[in-house]
Parts: C-alpha cells; structure tokens; sequence
C-alpha cells in the first residue's frame, strides 16, 4: 500500500507538469496568434487591399471641388486619398501653423507678451481679428487666438515678440515682424518643408505658397503636443489676461458647432483658411479607434470647402463600414 502511493505521487506530479506545458502551450498559440493578426493588419497585401478598397469608392464618389487634397490615416501613416498633393497652393491663415511651430522653439508659452500698437497696426483689412488691444497677454493665449478665431492681428503681436527674442535691438512692428520671417523661413528649410515659402506671419498675401503635404508635416507635430490639440478642438476659448480681464474668442471651424448644418461630432479641430477665391480646411477626424487628417485646398467657396471634405468624411464612414462586413 505504501509502495503505491509512493508510485502515484511521481505520476501525480508528472500531469501536472504537462497540465502546465498545455497551459503554456496555450497561452504561446494565443500570443503568436495576435501577433499573426497584427502583422496580417499591417502587411503589404493588407495594406494594398485598403487601398483598393479606399480607389474603388474614390473612383465613384471623388468628385470635390478642392484643388489639392490629402487624407493620412495617422496610426499607420499610410496616405488614404490623394489629389495634387504636391501642388504649390497659398496658405492663407493655414500660415500660422509655421508660425506657431517655430514661435514655440523660440519662447515659451507661459510669457507675459506686451502687445505692441505697431504690430498691431500691420494687420490688413478685411482680416480675420481676435479683437487684440495693446496691452499684456500670455503667449499661449496668442497662439490660440490664430488658431481659434484666425486672428491676424495676433499673428502679427507673437512675430513681433518673437522677433524682439531674435533681435532686441529690432524695432516693434515691421522690422521685428521681418526679423522673424527670415528666420522663420530658414527654420522651414531646416524642418524639411521644401515647398513652404512665408513671406506674412498672417498668411493674408498672395505670394506665400505651400502644399498639403509640408500643411499635413507641421500639423502631425503641432498635434503631438496636448495643449494644441486640445485647443484646436474647441468651440470656444477663454483666455484668463495677467490684468485679471477675460477675452473669449470662437472658433471659425463651423464643423465644431453643434447648431451648425456642417457639425460633425467626430471633428477634433484643426484650422482654416480663406482667401478670395481660395478656401482651404484641415481637419483631425476621429472614427471608432483611428484618426485622419484631412487636408483639403483650394476650394472656390466656404460652403464648397466645407461640403468637399464632408464629402471626404462620408468617404471614411462609409470605407470603414465596408471594412467590417
């Protein structure tokens, strides 16, 4: 009797070592099985079927006014949809994400800024403003007054600020403003924006040109950083002048406005852009798990621009759609 059990405890002790293996086993096929899966997503016939299935539905329903338009899904990289993505167009107000990129090398966000009449006075007609007055403000609050209401006059007070950093013995207005635009144009060819040439911190001239591809390279790196991304989202912003006053300014992006007949409840910002003639968009869609950058130039009308990339986002509902059937 003793001997038997004596016997039982090695063949006890044998299952349960292969109980193990089997778990372990198990658990290893899972593993490789989520690994197969994520490389099948990510392989190049994966891939290419996307791209297929991306082609077929453009070549049914691309017909948008834009002259220039790029679609980046941003998780993978890969670009979706394309249409003269290299074509030289002028930036209007998209301008100041250049200028917002380098502003922020060149100083940082949480300066008192002194916004300086001359500067203000540079600010053209017909511009879109942020209502600025010559006094103090942080320079956060600037930056979100060019990316929320598009204020030029604003462009105009952070190139003179940061004109002033580049060289103190500038004076306020036009010759700090040049300052920073030299650089600034240095600093584009630095970062590899190879068809970006800005001659206003504004974007209101007609010389200025860029494209949709060096517009999507400056927006992946400006929303990287959380408080650009989280501004550039909202309706309304409220900015808190070391006066101890409140300037609250709206954001002419009308996808963001809920009463609007453009809301789109999965917009994240980014920008706009116009001049006559010219009206472009970029847009951050966030659909289920994946985001898309959407940059859409060139359209003849405001409502074209808005109805060319409502078009574009019907486009990647209906392609995802389609994805999980």
């Amino acid at each position: 009797m003793e001997r038997a059990r004596k016997d039982e405890r090695p063949r006890r002790s044998q299952r349960r070592r292969r109980r193990r293996r089997g778990r372990t086993l198990l658990v290893l096929l899972g593993l490789a099985g989520v690994l197969w899966g994520l490389m099948m997503a990510r392989s190049p016939e994966f891939v290419q079927a996307q791209k297929d299935r991306w082609a077929s539905f453009w070549a049914r329903h691309g017909d948008v006014q834009a002259r220039s338009l790029l679609v980046i899904e941003r998780d993978s990289g890969q670009t979706i949809l394309a249409k003269h993505q290299q074509e030289p167009c002028v930036p209007a107000s998209l301008a100041k994400l250049y200028v917002i990129e380098y502003a922020l090398t060149l100083a940082d966000p949480d300066d008192v800024v002194e916004v300086e009449e001359a500067a203000l006075a540079m600010t053209k007609p017909e511009s879109s403003v942020a209502d600025l007055e010559g006094k103090a403000y942080y320079l956060r609050d600037l930056l979100a007054a060019m990316l929320v209401p598009s204020g030029n006059d604003a462009a105009y007070a952070v190139a003179d600020y940061c004109g002033s950093c580049l060289d103190p013995s500038a004076q306020p207005g036009p010759e700090r403003v040049e300052v920073f635009m030299e650089h600034l144009r240095q600093y584009l060819r630095r970062q590899g924006y190879d068809d970006t040439v800005l001659y206003d911190p504004s974007g209101f001239d007609d010389v200025s040109c860029t494209t949709a591809e060096d517009l999507c390279a400056v927006t992946e790196r400006l929303l990287a950083d959380p408080w650009v991304r989280e501004t550039v989202g909202q309706l309304w912003y409220a900015a808190d002048l070391p006066d101890g006053s409140v300037q609250s300014w709206k954001n002419t992006n009308r996808f963001l406005e809920p009463l609007s007949d453009v809301y789109q409840e999965n917009v994240a910002g980014v920008k706009t852009g116009s001049l006559p003639g010219e009206y472009h968009l970029m847009v951050l869609y966030c659909r289920n798990d994946r985001e898309y950058l959407v940059c859409s130039l060139g359209s003849p009308t405001d409502t074209a621009r808005y109805d060319d990339v409502a078009h574009v986002l019907r486009c990647i509902d209906e392609t995802e759609i389609g994805e999980k059937r």
